[in-house]
């Protein structure tokens, strides 16, 4: 049984890790990555690769959550990919790895195409995906309003060589809440954010680019592989990877 314990927990992880670190480190919720908002932090670049590295520090665990991700960003599509067995911190197991290979969840794409408003959530190590559609607006639910964005000048500062202007955004939306990013944005690559630091509740969420390249990657880098198998949903995929782990008549105890 507890064998059992820790693949559903290490399913679990890897399902919530991406929208942590993808999502919140750059305002706090799924965003279009092609829209004026996020042209505000990546400066002038409508396409670029780098390597992340990310860590979420709550003030209570010993050591942060770190990882590291590789990025590409072309015309508002961004591709998130994360090796899971990379993760450090107080709270992941030491067999958490192994545990993650064996499942063949260990390596993640998440891939966020803005022309056709749906994510790719992609597993190599099972040759699998699934597709993610935003909720369907009900009824008279009115349109989601583009926030509010303002950007106040902090200073100049120095990031890993790079001579920086530090700002504060400052994102409102419709309904009158707040997001506040910090962007260190590199006037030697073109204002690219080589530093972002948020808050979101007791947690600091802070990502360092580094190998910042300011060119497009190849378009066919944002679809997933056509002979993988495409399943209905993150569940059905997590619980095809399980089954295959679990030996034979367990699931009848």
């Amino acid at each position: 049984m507890k064998s059992v314990r820790l693949v559903v927990m290490m399913a679990a992880v890897a399902v919530a890790v991406p929208t942590v670190f993808g999502q919140h480190m750059f305002g706090g919720g799924p965003r279009d990555y092609g829209s004026a908002d996020m042209a505000k932090i990546f400066g002038k670049n409508d396409a670029f690769t780098a390597t992340a590295e990310m860590s979420i520090s709550d003030g209570q665990s010993p050591q942060p959550m770190e990882m590291e991700a590789s990025y590409a960003f072309l015309k508002g599509n961004l591709r998130l990919e994360m090796d899971m067995s990379s993760m450090k911190g107080a709270q992941i197991p030491p067999q958490a790895a192994a545990q993650m290979k064996q499942m063949g969840i260990d390596r993640m794409i998440n891939i966020y195409r803005s022309d056709k408003k749906l994510s790719y959530m992609i597993y190599p190590g099972q040759e699998a995906y699934c597709v993610l559609t935003p909720p369907t607006k009900q009824g008279d639910q009115p349109e989601e309003k583009a926030p509010k964005i303002e950007i106040t000048e902090l200073g100049k500062e120095t990031v890993d060589g790079h001579p920086c202007v530090k700002n504060k955004v400052t994102f409102t939306t419709d309904d009158g809440s707040h997001h506040e990013i910090t962007a260190w944005n590199a006037t030697d690559l073109n204002d690219f954010p080589v530093k972002t630091q948020m808050q979101e509740g007791r947690s600091i969420i802070t990502t360092r680019f580094r190998d910042v390249k300011l060119s497009g990657p190849a378009a066919s880098e944002f679809d997933p592989p056509s002979n993988y198998k495409k399943y209905s949903s993150i569940q059905e995929m997590m619980m095809s990877s399980m089954q295959h782990m679990m030996p034979p008549g367990s699931g009848n105890n």
